[in-house]
């Protein structure tokens, strides 16, 4: 199948395969959903040298073997028989730590991208993303048409074999990995062509499912914090945070050891909007309150999907690759203003870290979550990095959003007598 046939967008973008035996192996190959392209990622049940290779459905044919083991990672081509090693393109300038082969985090998702159209072989660790990569291999440039393509064969290449035990499930992707996907929504009658050019934002409509039903439930243009009813919403939860009096100060001081160790910085209000409905890790709608200075650990949502939308002051988002305790150095960060919205998949952006980097205003931002269809876990926690290890956090409430507001007003008042 291939992208001209009228049928491809009718292959799913990822499927969920489980190895047929006991011992996590399968017993022939995995078979790629679209001709000479596609991603593979897993987990390993076992701390060993494996290797993943693709070639067509002949036996001793033309092949790609990328070879992961205890000295890092290499990747050699069959020829006639025989195979030579290549040189492959390592990239870790944002990681200078990493281990390049075997992991030494045993949940680490290892992952290969295989791409005829950028004659292009990709390996890396982590979210299956351009910015998780660590190492790729560049094909030679495709002949004049006198000459014969040495690599024409990958054009019909689907078969990928993998030697490795595999934990759970492997996860393959339809597209190979080319680019990094925008963090940013924006609508669509706002999109310029140098914003997608320059892989600045994305539209509602490139999202999942999930993450474009909670974007129509908050993106609108009257969903604000500040209201005809109260203009000052803003600037009295700025207030209350900087008086000692206040109930968002003292809140705040109270929550210093949620997350383990005292850390009075990494503390933030959780303003909540509705019932849990079973539907998401806690409430789905969270006000958030971020004063400056203030982070939270690196965690992830629990496998749930989220749309974050700021609603005043500024927000940073720091990327991680996995939750580990040896993957601690974020691959990406974004910045978000005031109206900006950011998504959050199963699968892409779920490990983060928000920090407020402003120097004046507190960072407010409504957050919400929903599980995805597919998701049968129901995961009520978000987990996040506690030292060496991953503790689980229960999503709570420090207040009720009707409640909080009407604490504000009165604090308002009480600061700002008529």
């Amino acid at each position: 199948m291939s992208h001209a046939e009228e049928n491809f967008l009718s292959v799913p973008a990822h499927l969920l395969l489980t190895p047929e035996d006991q011992d996590g192996k399968f017993e022939d190959f995995i078979r790629l959903p679209v001709l000479g392209q596609g991603t593979v990622g897993f987990m390993i049940a076992e701390k060993a040298p494996f290797s993943v290779s693709i070639q067509n459905k002949c036996w001793g044919r033309p092949a790609l073997r990328w070879d992961v083991d205890f000295n890092g990672v290499t990747l050699h081509e069959r020829i006639d028989g025989e195979w030579h090693q290549r040189p492959v393109t390592p990239q870790v300038e944002l990681e200078p730590d990493l281990t390049l082969g075997l992991d030494p985090d045993p949940c680490c998702p290892y992952w290969f991208s295989f791409d005829h159209n950028n004659r292009r072989l990709r390996y890396g660790k982590g979210e299956m993303r351009l910015g998780c990569m660590i190492a790729e291999y560049q094909l030679a440039g495709k002949p004049s048409d006198d000459d014969e393509d040495p690599y024409a064969w990958l054009r019909e290449a689907r078969r990928v074999e993998v030697t490795a035990s595999i934990r759970d499930s492997v996860d393959i992707w339809r597209d190979p990995v080319v680019a990094d996907v925008p963090m940013k929504v924006v609508v669509h009658d706002r999109m310029t062509m140098d914003m997608m050019a320059q892989g600045q934002a994305t539209v509602p409509g490139n999202l999942t499912p999930t993450c474009r039903q909670l974007y129509d439930n908050v993106a609108g243009e009257m969903f604000r914090l500040d209201t005809p009813d109260f203009p000052e919403f803003a600037q009295a939860i700025k207030e209350s945070i900087a008086d000692p009096q206040g109930w968002c100060h003292e809140t705040l001081a109270r929550k210093a050891e949620e997350f383990g160790t005292p850390d009075p910085d990494k503390t933030y209000l959780r303003i909540t909007l509705g019932q849990n409905q079973g539907d998401s890790p806690g409430v789905p709608f969270v006000m958030e309150i971020w004063p400056v200075g203030h982070y939270s650990p690196i965690h992830n949502h629990g496998g749930a999907e989220a749309v974050i939308k700021v609603l005043h002051g500024e927000i940073n988002v720091d990327l991680y690759r996995m939750l580990s305790p040896y993957h601690q150095a974020p691959f990406a960060t974004a910045v978000f203003e005031k109206d900006d919205v950011a998504w959050i998949s199963s699968r892409l952006n779920q490990v983060h870290k928000l920090i407020n980097r402003g120097a004046q205003e507190p960072c407010i931002t409504i957050q919400c979550y929903l599980y995805a269809e597919t998701n049968e876990v129901h995961w009520p926690y978000f987990d996040y990095l506690a030292k060496a290890k991953i503790a689980n956090f229960d999503p709570n409430s420090d207040d009720d959003y009707v409640s909080f507001k009407e604490r504000m007003q009165s604090e308002w008042h009480r600061r700002h007598p008529k």
